[in-house]
Protein backbone atom coordinates (compact mmCIF):
# COMPACT_ATOMS: atom_id res chain seq x y z
CA UNK A 1 0.00 0.00 0.00
CA UNK A 2 3.01 2.47 0.36
CA UNK A 3 4.66 2.70 -2.80
CA UNK A 4 0.87 3.12 -4.44
CA UNK A 5 0.31 6.23 -2.16
CA UNK A 6 3.61 7.57 -3.02
CA UNK A 7 3.15 7.15 -6.53
CA UNK A 8 0.07 8.96 -6.15
CA UNK A 9 1.59 11.73 -4.40
CA UNK A 10 4.10 11.80 -7.17
CA UNK A 11 1.32 12.39 -9.82
CA UNK A 12 -0.11 15.04 -8.39
CA UNK A 13 3.00 17.66 -7.96
CA UNK A 14 2.73 17.46 -12.34
CA UNK A 15 -1.15 17.57 -12.01
CA UNK A 16 -0.66 20.93 -9.70
CA UNK A 17 1.99 22.21 -11.68
CA UNK A 18 -0.29 21.68 -15.00
CA UNK A 19 -3.08 23.33 -13.21
CA UNK A 20 -0.59 26.65 -12.72
CA UNK A 21 0.98 26.91 -16.08
CA UNK A 22 -2.25 26.86 -17.88
CA UNK A 23 -4.25 28.78 -15.39
CA UNK A 24 -2.39 30.52 -13.15
CA UNK A 25 -0.18 32.06 -15.58
CA UNK A 26 -2.94 33.13 -18.11
CA UNK A 27 -5.18 34.59 -15.44
CA UNK A 28 -1.99 36.88 -14.01
CA UNK A 29 -1.56 38.43 -17.35
CA UNK A 30 -4.85 39.45 -17.35
CA UNK A 31 -4.85 40.40 -14.47
CA UNK A 32 -1.40 42.51 -14.83
CA UNK A 33 -2.31 43.89 -18.35
CA UNK A 34 -3.11 47.64 -17.23
CA UNK A 35 1.05 46.96 -15.86
CA UNK A 36 1.91 45.38 -19.83
CA UNK A 37 0.05 47.78 -21.61
CA UNK A 38 1.67 50.91 -19.80
CA UNK A 39 5.22 48.51 -20.32
CA UNK A 40 4.78 48.69 -24.03
CA UNK A 41 3.98 52.48 -23.59
CA UNK A 42 6.53 53.00 -21.82
CA UNK A 43 9.34 51.09 -24.07
CA UNK A 44 8.16 52.56 -27.20
CA UNK A 45 9.31 49.30 -28.75
CA UNK A 46 7.57 49.31 -32.34
CA UNK A 47 8.06 45.52 -32.16
CA UNK A 48 5.46 45.40 -29.27
CA UNK A 49 3.20 48.47 -29.86
CA UNK A 50 1.73 45.99 -32.36
CA UNK A 51 -0.25 44.34 -29.34
CA UNK A 52 -0.86 47.55 -27.58
CA UNK A 53 -4.65 47.29 -28.21
CA UNK A 54 -4.98 43.49 -27.76
CA UNK A 55 -3.89 44.72 -23.70
CA UNK A 56 -5.62 47.70 -23.41
CA UNK A 57 -8.93 45.02 -24.16
CA UNK A 58 -7.61 42.59 -21.52
CA UNK A 59 -7.34 45.45 -18.72
CA UNK A 60 -10.93 45.99 -18.97
CA UNK A 61 -11.36 42.48 -17.68
CA UNK A 62 -8.78 42.92 -14.91
CA UNK A 63 -11.00 44.57 -12.31
CA UNK A 64 -14.15 42.25 -12.98
CA UNK A 65 -11.70 39.07 -12.23
CA UNK A 66 -9.84 40.57 -9.39
CA UNK A 67 -13.57 41.37 -7.77
CA UNK A 68 -13.88 37.74 -8.10
CA UNK A 69 -10.79 36.72 -6.05
CA UNK A 70 -11.38 38.80 -3.37
CA UNK A 71 -14.76 37.76 -3.09
CA UNK A 72 -13.64 34.14 -3.11
CA UNK A 73 -11.51 34.22 -0.13
CA UNK A 74 -14.21 36.54 1.78
CA UNK A 75 -15.65 34.23 4.82
CA UNK A 76 -19.43 33.64 4.84
CA UNK A 77 -19.45 35.51 8.65
CA UNK A 78 -16.00 37.62 7.85
CA UNK A 79 -16.21 41.19 8.79
CA UNK A 80 -17.03 42.65 5.16
CA UNK A 81 -19.74 40.06 3.98
CA UNK A 82 -21.28 40.84 7.51
CA UNK A 83 -22.16 44.78 6.23
CA UNK A 84 -25.06 46.04 4.62
CA UNK A 85 -24.89 45.97 1.24
CA UNK A 86 -24.13 49.97 0.60
CA UNK A 87 -20.94 49.07 2.36
CA UNK A 88 -20.04 45.48 1.21
CA UNK A 89 -19.87 46.20 -2.29
CA UNK A 90 -17.32 49.37 -2.00
CA UNK A 91 -15.15 47.15 0.33
CA UNK A 92 -14.51 44.81 -2.63
CA UNK A 93 -13.81 47.16 -5.10
CA UNK A 94 -11.29 49.09 -3.02
CA UNK A 95 -9.81 45.17 -1.91
CA UNK A 96 -9.95 44.28 -5.83
CA UNK A 97 -8.07 47.93 -6.45
CA UNK A 98 -5.22 47.14 -3.77
CA UNK A 99 -4.64 43.76 -5.61
CA UNK A 100 -4.42 45.45 -9.17
CA UNK A 101 -2.36 47.66 -7.59
CA UNK A 102 0.12 45.27 -5.97
CA UNK A 103 0.50 42.92 -8.66
CA UNK A 104 0.60 45.73 -11.35
CA UNK A 105 3.21 48.16 -9.82
CA UNK A 106 5.15 44.43 -9.36
CA UNK A 107 4.88 43.74 -12.71
CA UNK A 108 6.06 47.00 -14.17
CA UNK A 109 9.08 47.37 -12.01
CA UNK A 110 9.82 44.19 -12.69
CA UNK A 111 9.67 44.30 -16.33
CA UNK A 112 12.81 45.72 -17.88
CA UNK A 113 12.60 48.08 -21.28
CA UNK A 114 12.48 46.33 -24.30
CA UNK A 115 11.60 42.96 -22.38
CA UNK A 116 8.78 41.06 -24.16
CA UNK A 117 6.38 39.98 -22.45
CA UNK A 118 5.80 36.22 -23.48
CA UNK A 119 8.96 35.31 -23.92
CA UNK A 120 11.48 37.70 -21.36
CA UNK A 121 8.47 38.05 -18.91
CA UNK A 122 7.91 35.09 -17.10
CA UNK A 123 10.11 36.20 -14.21
CA UNK A 124 7.75 38.94 -13.80
CA UNK A 125 4.48 37.38 -14.06
CA UNK A 126 5.48 34.92 -11.36
CA UNK A 127 6.70 37.65 -8.87
CA UNK A 128 3.39 39.62 -9.71
CA UNK A 129 1.53 36.20 -8.88
CA UNK A 130 3.42 35.63 -6.01
CA UNK A 131 2.50 39.26 -4.52
CA UNK A 132 -1.23 38.99 -5.54
CA UNK A 133 -1.20 35.46 -3.67
CA UNK A 134 0.18 37.46 -0.52
CA UNK A 135 -2.55 40.14 -1.08
CA UNK A 136 -5.33 37.88 -0.88
CA UNK A 137 -3.88 36.33 2.23
CA UNK A 138 -4.03 39.23 3.90
CA UNK A 139 -7.03 40.48 2.98
CA UNK A 140 -8.72 37.34 4.35
CA UNK A 141 -6.49 37.22 7.57
CA UNK A 142 -8.07 41.13 7.55
CA UNK A 143 -11.86 39.64 6.83
CA UNK A 144 -11.77 36.79 9.62
CA UNK A 145 -10.30 39.19 12.53
CA UNK A 146 -12.92 39.49 15.19
CA UNK A 147 -14.43 43.23 15.12
CA UNK A 148 -13.69 44.98 18.18
CA UNK A 149 -16.52 44.18 21.34
CA UNK A 150 -18.08 47.55 22.55
CA UNK A 151 -19.29 48.10 26.06
CA UNK A 152 -22.82 48.39 25.34
CA UNK A 153 -22.60 44.87 23.51
CA UNK A 154 -21.42 42.86 26.68
CA UNK A 155 -23.98 44.66 28.87
CA UNK A 156 -26.69 43.52 26.33
CA UNK A 157 -24.97 40.16 26.02
CA UNK A 158 -24.67 39.83 29.72
CA UNK A 159 -28.14 41.13 30.39
CA UNK A 160 -29.50 38.11 28.13
CA UNK A 161 -27.84 35.60 30.18
CA UNK A 162 -29.19 36.29 33.09
CA UNK A 163 -32.22 36.28 31.30
CA UNK A 164 -31.48 32.79 29.59
CA UNK A 165 -30.27 31.60 33.48
CA UNK A 166 -33.26 32.87 35.22
CA UNK A 167 -35.79 30.52 32.66
CA UNK A 168 -33.04 27.55 33.04
CA UNK A 169 -33.19 27.78 37.31
CA UNK A 170 -37.01 27.97 36.74
CA UNK A 171 -36.91 24.94 34.21
CA UNK A 172 -34.64 22.93 36.52
CA UNK A 173 -37.01 23.79 39.51
CA UNK A 174 -39.89 21.98 37.54
CA UNK A 175 -38.05 19.03 36.16
CA UNK A 176 -36.66 18.16 39.63
CA UNK A 177 -40.34 18.29 41.25
CA UNK A 178 -41.53 16.08 38.71
CA UNK A 179 -39.07 14.02 38.87
CA UNK A 180 -39.03 13.58 42.29
CA UNK A 181 -42.75 12.81 42.02
CA UNK A 182 -42.51 10.48 39.73
CA UNK A 183 -39.90 8.46 42.10
CA UNK A 184 -42.34 9.02 45.41
CA UNK A 185 -45.06 7.68 42.80
CA UNK A 186 -43.08 4.50 41.72
CA UNK A 187 -42.27 3.56 45.39
CA UNK A 188 -46.09 4.12 46.08
CA UNK A 189 -46.81 1.73 43.48
CA UNK A 190 -44.15 -0.99 44.42
CA UNK A 191 -45.55 -0.99 47.89
CA UNK A 192 -49.23 -0.50 47.93
CA UNK A 193 -51.72 -3.15 48.35
CA UNK A 194 -54.07 -4.04 46.03
CA UNK A 195 -56.50 -1.45 45.49
CA UNK A 196 -58.68 -0.54 42.50
CA UNK A 197 -57.18 -0.55 39.25
CA UNK A 198 -59.85 1.14 37.47
CA UNK A 199 -59.45 4.04 39.79
CA UNK A 200 -56.12 4.48 39.87
CA UNK A 201 -55.22 3.83 36.29
CA UNK A 202 -56.93 7.47 34.91
CA UNK A 203 -54.49 8.89 37.13
CA UNK A 204 -51.53 7.10 36.43
CA UNK A 205 -52.45 7.36 32.52
CA UNK A 206 -52.51 11.25 33.02
CA UNK A 207 -49.50 11.43 35.15
CA UNK A 208 -47.32 9.49 32.70
CA UNK A 209 -48.52 11.92 30.29
CA UNK A 210 -47.67 15.19 32.65
CA UNK A 211 -43.99 13.29 33.04
CA UNK A 212 -42.97 13.01 29.50
CA UNK A 213 -44.13 16.80 28.21
CA UNK A 214 -42.42 17.99 31.46
CA UNK A 215 -39.62 16.15 29.82
CA UNK A 216 -40.39 17.05 26.36
CA UNK A 217 -40.73 20.88 27.34
CA UNK A 218 -37.72 21.18 29.41
CA UNK A 219 -35.36 19.55 26.79
CA UNK A 220 -36.71 21.83 24.39
CA UNK A 221 -35.97 24.78 26.84
CA UNK A 222 -32.12 23.36 27.47
CA UNK A 223 -31.33 23.18 23.38
CA UNK A 224 -32.72 27.27 23.20
CA UNK A 225 -29.98 27.73 25.96
CA UNK A 226 -27.36 25.77 24.24
CA UNK A 227 -28.05 28.11 21.10
CA UNK A 228 -27.98 31.28 22.92
CA UNK A 229 -24.78 29.89 24.61
CA UNK A 230 -22.98 29.21 21.66
CA UNK A 231 -23.58 32.40 20.23
CA UNK A 232 -22.33 34.16 22.87
CA UNK A 233 -19.49 32.07 23.50
CA UNK A 234 -17.45 34.12 20.88
CA UNK A 235 -18.09 37.02 22.64
CA UNK A 236 -17.21 36.02 26.13
CA UNK A 237 -13.58 35.40 24.38
CA UNK A 238 -13.31 38.65 22.54
CA UNK A 239 -14.71 40.36 25.70
CA UNK A 240 -12.07 38.77 28.02
CA UNK A 241 -9.49 40.66 26.45
CA UNK A 242 -11.47 43.57 25.60
CA UNK A 243 -10.16 45.99 28.51
CA UNK A 244 -6.16 45.05 27.03
CA UNK A 245 -6.76 45.70 23.51
CA UNK A 246 -9.07 49.00 23.23
CA UNK A 247 -6.90 51.37 24.96
CA UNK A 248 -9.59 52.75 27.33
CA UNK A 249 -9.24 55.03 30.02
CA UNK A 250 -9.16 54.42 33.51
CA UNK A 251 -13.09 54.45 34.22
CA UNK A 252 -13.76 53.02 30.96
CA UNK A 253 -11.43 49.81 31.04
CA UNK A 254 -12.72 49.15 34.56
CA UNK A 255 -16.32 49.21 33.05
CA UNK A 256 -15.48 46.59 30.59
CA UNK A 257 -13.58 44.49 32.79
CA UNK A 258 -16.78 44.66 35.04
CA UNK A 259 -19.17 43.67 32.04
CA UNK A 260 -16.87 41.29 30.88
CA UNK A 261 -16.00 39.26 33.89
CA UNK A 262 -20.07 39.74 34.33
CA UNK A 263 -20.70 37.71 31.45
CA UNK A 264 -18.14 35.15 31.88
CA UNK A 265 -19.39 33.94 35.14
CA UNK A 266 -23.33 34.39 33.77
CA UNK A 267 -22.29 32.41 30.68
CA UNK A 268 -20.19 29.40 33.14
CA UNK A 269 -22.90 29.48 35.58
CA UNK A 270 -25.89 28.90 32.50
CA UNK A 271 -23.62 26.20 30.99
CA UNK A 272 -23.48 24.36 34.38
CA UNK A 273 -27.35 24.74 34.96
CA UNK A 274 -28.11 23.70 31.56
CA UNK A 275 -25.78 20.55 32.17
CA UNK A 276 -27.59 19.71 35.63
CA UNK A 277 -30.72 20.09 33.70
CA UNK A 278 -30.02 17.40 31.04
CA UNK A 279 -28.76 14.99 34.02
CA UNK A 280 -32.27 15.64 35.46
CA UNK A 281 -34.26 15.36 32.22
CA UNK A 282 -32.42 11.92 31.66
CA UNK A 283 -33.50 10.76 35.05
CA UNK A 284 -36.96 11.92 34.35
CA UNK A 285 -37.18 10.04 31.14
CA UNK A 286 -36.04 6.84 32.65
CA UNK A 287 -38.61 6.94 35.33
CA UNK A 288 -41.24 7.66 33.36
CA UNK A 289 -40.24 4.39 31.39
CA UNK A 290 -40.61 2.36 34.60
CA UNK A 291 -43.64 4.07 35.27
CA UNK A 292 -44.96 3.40 32.23
CA UNK A 293 -44.53 -1.07 33.38
CA UNK A 294 -45.72 -0.33 36.31
CA UNK A 295 -48.88 1.24 34.72
CA UNK A 296 -48.94 -2.15 32.46
CA UNK A 297 -48.34 -4.77 35.65
CA UNK A 298 -50.40 -2.90 38.27
CA UNK A 299 -53.33 -1.74 36.29
CA UNK A 300 -54.91 -5.24 34.60
CA UNK A 301 -56.22 -5.61 31.19
CA UNK A 302 -56.49 -1.29 30.92
CA UNK A 303 -52.89 -1.38 31.75
CA UNK A 304 -51.99 -3.88 29.57
CA UNK A 305 -53.96 -2.29 26.82
CA UNK A 306 -53.05 1.53 27.30
CA UNK A 307 -48.90 -0.18 27.21
CA UNK A 308 -49.70 -1.67 23.66
CA UNK A 309 -50.81 1.38 22.42
CA UNK A 310 -48.06 3.48 23.79
CA UNK A 311 -45.38 1.26 22.60
CA UNK A 312 -47.27 1.44 19.08
CA UNK A 313 -46.82 4.76 18.88
CA UNK A 314 -43.48 5.38 20.66
CA UNK A 315 -42.10 2.67 17.42
CA UNK A 316 -44.30 4.14 14.77
CA UNK A 317 -42.62 8.19 15.84
CA UNK A 318 -39.26 6.06 15.92
CA UNK A 319 -39.93 4.81 12.21
CA UNK A 320 -40.84 8.81 11.03
CA UNK A 321 -37.69 10.13 12.16
CA UNK A 322 -35.39 7.58 10.31
CA UNK A 323 -37.32 8.25 7.49
CA UNK A 324 -36.69 11.38 7.86
CA UNK A 325 -32.89 11.01 8.42
CA UNK A 326 -33.10 9.27 5.18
Amino acid sequence: MTPARRGGCGCAVPLLGLFLLFFGLPLTMLLVAPAIAAHIVAGASQAQAVYLQEWLWASTGSLPLALVLVRSVLNRNGRLRRQRLVKRWPGMLARALALLGVMNATAFLTLNPGEHVIEDGMGPLLGAAAAGIGALIAVSLWDRRPRRVTLGEVRTAAAEADRVLRRVRAQNDRVRRQADQVQARLVQLRTRPPGRPDVEFHALRTFHRESYQCADTAHLAYQSAQTSMRTMSQLVRRARFAPHRLGLPGRARAEMHAAATHLAQSHLELRAQVDQGLGMVRTLNANTSELKFEIRDSCGPQGEEWFEALELRIEKAREERAGGLR
